[in-house]
């Protein structure tokens, strides 16, 4: 089996409600490109990418358009010989556009492999759970939401089967501002539901020592990226001084970043992104140092591919249940009676494209 061709196609996917990045950017649509990567059994494996500002993506667009052209005539199952070639290629470049890129190429490999063997992506890499992971709800509760939407938002969580949440701070508010998001939130969902909070690097170790004491009365699971991504000195610290779990890593742009963080003690959850680290061999890889450190690990966006991350990798604990990408294809994540993500059991990743959203392609 050979890689014969491939084509890059655009797409906006409608979100439910108009989402308010940390720095203030507004949009109502994801903008996503797709790969799909053709062998020459006639087996299409599909790798995408998104991002909420379309100022970089073009070029990561172009990245992959170019990679792709460079493995054509390698096997798709030799993902090792083609990841080497690709970092032959492009290592001068460095940095988390390079990681991007072989993510998307290796996302598309695996779905391949799963169609050409007829299997799920979890049972390629071994799988630990056959039907079903734990999830969160993380589609909603954003940092723009007014109280009385955080309070409904949450309320409608619990209802929806979902067993954890979490909800965004990190605004310039004062700490009993922030006490407030969170109270209106625990009280939504009673006093034994876990929740976790999502700063989006808004603080620094100062102000996270402010604002914690006014969050510790409610029990709060975990807190996500309080402080700038390279802080890892930081990041010791707060791991050292708070009795809230410390959850950070999705701003790690190379698997290797983790063994850093790790012989730190900068972290207590490791958040990992498999776009972010190369794709579902890097997440595998960050994982696997964490494990090693005794840490565990959770998800980060991309639910559909982030289940079979969850239905294999041994200390992988969560799965970010995320809405962003559900309308580019028409079967999306599903929640069963249990509050758990459904894993897909078709080959490859087992999501098939939306082609009437496809369609309309992009607004610009």
């Amino acid at each position: 089996m050979k890689i014969v061709s491939h084509e890059i196609v655009w797409v906006d996917v409608p979100l439910s409600r108009p989402f308010v990045s940390g720095t203030g950017f507004r949009t109502s649509e994801m903008r996503h490109f797709v790969l799909k990567l053709r062998t020459d059994d006639g087996i299409e494996g599909l790798g995408w990418a998104y991002a909420h500002s379309h100022t970089m993506l073009p070029a990561l667009a172009n990245a992959v358009d170019d990679v792709a052209t460079l493995i054509q005539g390698m096997d798709p199952m030799m993902r090792n010989a083609i990841d080497k070639r690709i970092h032959h290629a492009t290592d001068w470049t460095g940095g988390g556009m390079n990681e991007w890129v072989s993510a998307v190429i290796n996302f598309a490999l695996y779905d391949i492999a799963g169609k050409a063997l007829g299997q799920p992506v979890y049972k390629i890499l071994g799988g630990t759970h056959a039907e079903s992971v734990p999830t969160y709800a993380s589609h909603k509760l954003w940092r723009d939401w007014s109280l009385d939407d955080l309070a409904k938002g949450a309320a409608e969580v619990k209802a929806d089967g979902f067993k954890m949440l979490k909800f965004r701070v990190g605004a310039n508010d004062a700490a009993l501002d922030e006490r407030e998001r969170a109270k209106v939130v625990r009280e939504a969902v009673g006093p034994d539901y876990p929740i976790a909070v999502d700063i989006n690097q808004g603080w620094d170790v100062a102000r996270t020592m402010e604002v914690v004491p006014y969050l510790e009365e409610f029990r709060v699971h975990w807190l996500e990226d309080p402080i700038n991504k390279h802080d890892f000195v930081g990041y010791r610290h707060l791991v050292d001084a708070l009795n809230i779990a410390i959850t950070h890593g999705e701003n790690l742009w190379d698997w290797r970043l983790f063994l850093d963080v790790v012989k730190q003690g900068a972290v207590d959850i490791a958040m990992i992104d498999a776009h972010h680290v190369g794709g579902i061999d890097g997440f595998i890889k960050a994982a696997a140092v964490c494990d090693a450190a005794f840490r565990p690990v959770v998800t980060h966006l991309s639910p559909e591919i982030a289940v079979h991350l969850g239905a294999s990798v041994p200390n992988c604990t969560l799965v970010e249940y995320m809405d962003w990408s559900f309308g580019l294809f028409e079967d999306t994540s599903q929640i069963n009676a249990e509050g758990r993500m459904i894993v897909p059991q078709k080959p490859g990743f087992g999501v098939t494209l939306n082609e009437e959203l496809l369609k309309r392609g992009i607004s610009d």
